[in-house]
């Protein structure tokens, strides 16, 4: 009997749930806008200031006031400001973010940097690498690289890049990632490092979650930081949570690629010298 009551109700909490989503599905694209715009350090308030199109406070106070005045050119315009996927805002989506995948590509890196920085200047720019501190084949890192695109009252609001696809616990990604945080750093964009816990990177890896920062910028994440830069520069750094695999073979695999970038001229930070260079050397005869 208990499990007949059981089961009527879990039937009901769906019944509801889905008559609730499809009453009317139109003003989710009202309030998700709103959280777009929120999210990336925006104010409902202050959405008026950054669409103009004649919008005014009335018109935002609510999610059916504002819904009223959507056209598919504030959508559309949106959409490029953030860089949003256009079906997310739709409904038809859970694709937030678009993601890049350099992986194994330093050079498309390159040439996507130099894209950013002709855009808005390194002033504009910086970033964090989101990872776990431990051995893990199963989570992908996450390198987010933060543009500010304006401000209102003297606070910035962003526009966020998501390269994905690193498994930092992979000799061949660790290499790769090092080259690119490489890259920013001697370009002046700051990348930090940040250990989260796996749910947390899983969370925001895929595009899939808003980057929901707001006015703080993506270093307010509760976690613990750690210097970037350093998986170029220090091979106690660079070497630290990799799978070392069977008879050291991941470790000796990441040394040889991380000499391989650096005659690439991959791996300079700015702050690269000779003494860098002997000591990976130096890492690379203790594991001989």
């Amino acid at each position: 009997m208990f499990g007949e009551i059981e089961s009527f109700l879990s039937l009901f909490d769906r019944v509801k749930k889905f008559l609730k989503s499809h009453v009317n599905p139109s003003s989710d694209l009202s309030t998700r806008l709103v959280q777009l715009y929120e999210a990336h350090g925006v104010h409902r308030n202050q959405i008026p200031k950054v669409i103009g199109q004649g919008l005014t406070l009335h018109d935002v106070s609510t999610d059916e006031r504002l819904l009223e005045k959507l056209t598919d050119k504030i959508l559309s315009s949106t959409c490029q400001l953030f860089g949003i996927n256009r079906d997310w805002l739709d409904g038809a989506s859970d694709e937030i973010y678009p993601t890049y995948n350099f992986y194994k590509c330093p050079a498309k890196f390159e040439e996507f940097l130099s894209s950013l920085l002709n855009k808005s200047g390194s002033d504009c720019l910086d970033g964090v690498l989101l990872s776990v501190d431990k051995v893990d084949r199963g989570t992908e890192s996450v390198l987010i690289l933060q543009e500010t695109i304006g401000s209102i009252n003297e606070k910035p609001y962003y526009r966020y890049y998501l390269c994905s696809g690193w498994v930092l616990s992979y000799w061949k990604s660790r290499g790769y990632i090092s080259a690119c945080v490489a890259m920013c750093w001697k370009n002046n964009v700051y990348v930090h490092g940040m250990y989260l816990d796996k749910l947390t990177v899983d969370k925001y890896a895929h595009g899939n979650h808003l980057l929901d920062f707001g006015y703080n910028g993506v270093h307010q994440l509760n976690g613990i930081r750690w210097y970037a830069e350093d998986l170029a520069l220090v091979p106690e750094t660079y070497l630290k949570n990799i799978d070392p695999e069977k008879n050291q073979f991941g470790l000796n695999a990441a040394l040889s690629l991380w000499f391989q970038l650096y005659h690439q001229g991959y791996l300079d930070t700015g702050y690269t010298d000779k003494s860098v260079e002997l000591s990976f050397n130096h890492a690379r005869e203790k594991l001989a």
